[in-house]
C-alpha cells in the first residue's frame, strides 16, 4: 500500500516537471525601441542606407526595422559573409 502512495505522488508531479522543463527551454528576446542610434559615436551616419555597418573597432551590425518603428542595428556575431572578423566581447549588442 505504501508503494502505491509513492507511485501516485510521483505520477501527480510528472506533468508539473514537464511543464517546468518546457518553460525553461523558452527564450525571451527584449528589444529596446527607445532612442535613436543616429549621432552617437560608432553609429552609422545619418542617411546611411546599407544593410551592414562596421564600427571603427571592428564590430559589425545588421540593419533591422519593423514597420512603424525606427531602424535598429543588431550585432552580427560571425560576419564572415561580409568579410569581417568575429565580434569581440567589447561590442555593444545593439546600436
Amino acid at each position: 500500500m505504501k508503494k502505491l502512495a509513492i507511485f501516485a505522488a510521483l505520477a501527480a508531479t510528472l506533468p508539473l516537471a514537464a511543464t517546468a522543463q518546457q518553460v525553461s527551454q523558452q527564450s525571451t528576446v527584449i528589444i529596446s525601441t527607445q532612442g535613436d542610434a543616429q549621432g552617437r559615436a560608432g553609429s552609422p551616419p545619418a542617411g546611411y542606407s546599407g544593410q551592414w555597418f562596421t564600427t571603427p573597432d571592428g564590430c559589425s551590425y545588421s540593419r533591422t526595422q519593423a514597420p512603424g518603428y525606427p531602424v535598429q542595428w543588431m550585432l552580427v556575431l560571425n560576419p564572415r559573409h561580409i568579410g569581417q572578423a568575429n565580434a569581440h566581447s567589447r561590442c555593444k549588442i545593439m546600436l
